[in-house]
């Protein structure tokens, strides 16, 4: 009768061990703060010494705590992406964009999502008071904040910060962000061409890119002596949805032919307001948005939308955070991108009845 081979008890082996800096150090043949400069400042240990600390890593498997690095280290070993909103697929482009550029310079970019849900008592771009503290606790050596910060003096004071997709005061910190003014005048002048002499604009809920985006469209059908109206939503697609309510329960003549939403997520609610009350986009509604997120361009949707040019909004802003990391930047500076109109079947074709 052969031997039978051993049971399993059952219980779990225990992972094995994780190798510390001390492991490290007894391995290399030298001391727990050579093993420590050696992952901080390389360049300080000889290369004998570096090579043989490298060796024993790597044999252990060892790699430097990212969070200790952070708490020991005069340098730190990432730069913080901020984003004020991850349910704003244009700020998760952007940040990813920073992210991007950062890796090409050899940098690494922490993405956190910084702001609280918005509500009645904590307005849109209120920061996250647990990220706060992390951020001044972990020190990042420069902060590019995407989306506005409704209390951006809660933010760290003693490193370089960069705003991109924002609007913040001029002179107080770095800022760069698509020129809405002129992605206003792509937009209407486009829904003039193809006919439409009643527009309406679905607004922002708050903050300044809010603000300037409806005093954008506002200044552009004034000049043009058209008539509009104002439908108050905000950015998200229930708020477009609540929109593309209101404006149905208006009597048919008395509705504008086209309409263009703060953002595209705004823009896809109130589509699904009029296609639930049986109205075609664009045969009796062309429907425009801003910032191009990827959804915009899927066939079955299709939304005229401003591209803001994110990669090169995110390219810009890890440069000009870079630079600070490296003291080289001089002054505060406002930098606007040019945006592009891309057009899709939400918004061609002629109104379908008389805007009169």
């Amino acid at each position: 009768m052969g031997s039978m081979t051993a049971q399993h008890s059952g219980t779990p082996a225990r992972p094995p061990k994780r190798a510390t800096i001390i492991d490290v150090a007894a391995r290399a043949g030298v001391s727990k703060s050579l093993v420590s400069l050696a992952f901080k400042d390389p360049k300080r240990v000889s290369d004998e010494r570096l090579k043989r600390i490298r060796t024993a890593a790597s044999e252990l498997n060892y790699s430097p705590s990212f969070v200790a690095q952070s708490l020991t280290s005069q340098q730190s070993p990432f730069i913080g992406i901020l984003v004020l909103d991850f349910q704003n697929p244009l700020f998760i482009e952007v940040a990813d964009a920073v992210r991007r550029t950062l890796v090409e310079h050899g940098e690494f970019g922490l993405l956190l999502n910084g702001s609280s849900a918005a509500t009645v008592s904590e307005p849109y771009g209120t920061l996250d008071p647990q990220v706060l503290s992390m951020l001044h606790s972990l020190r990042p050596r420069a902060l590019v904040v995407v989306g506005t910060a409704a209390d951006q003096n809660a933010l760290p004071a003693d490193i370089p910060v960069v705003y991109v997709s924002a609007a913040i005061t001029r002179g107080v910190a770095t800022c760069i962000r698509a020129d809405d003014e002129a992605g206003m005048e792509l937009l209407v002048n486009h829904l003039v061409t193809t006919g439409h002499q009643r527009l309406g604009y679905i607004t922002g809920s708050s903050g300044a890119v809010t603000q300037e985006r409806q005093a954008a469209f506002e200044s552009s059908v004034s000049t043009r002596g058209l008539e509009s109206l104002l439908l108050p939503g905000d950015y998200t697609e229930e708020g477009g949805y609540r929109a593309g309510q209101n404006l149905l329960k208006l009597p048919k003549k008395q509705r504008p032919t086209a309409v263009i939403a703060v953002n595209d997520i705004a823009a896809l609610g109130f589509i699904r307001a009029a296609e639930e009350a049986g109205l075609t986009v664009p045969g009796d509604v062309a429907v425009a948005g801003f910032d191009n997120i990827f959804l915009a361009g899927i066939p079955r949707i299709g939304l005229t939308s401003v591209d803001p040019n994110k990669d090169e909004l995110g390219r810009r802003a890890a440069l000009a955070v870079l630079a600070g990391a490296e003291g080289k930047a001089d002054e505060a500076k406002y930098l606007l991108v040019e945006p592009t109109l891309v057009v899709r079947r939400s918004s061609t074709g002629s109104p379908k009845y008389d805007p009169s």
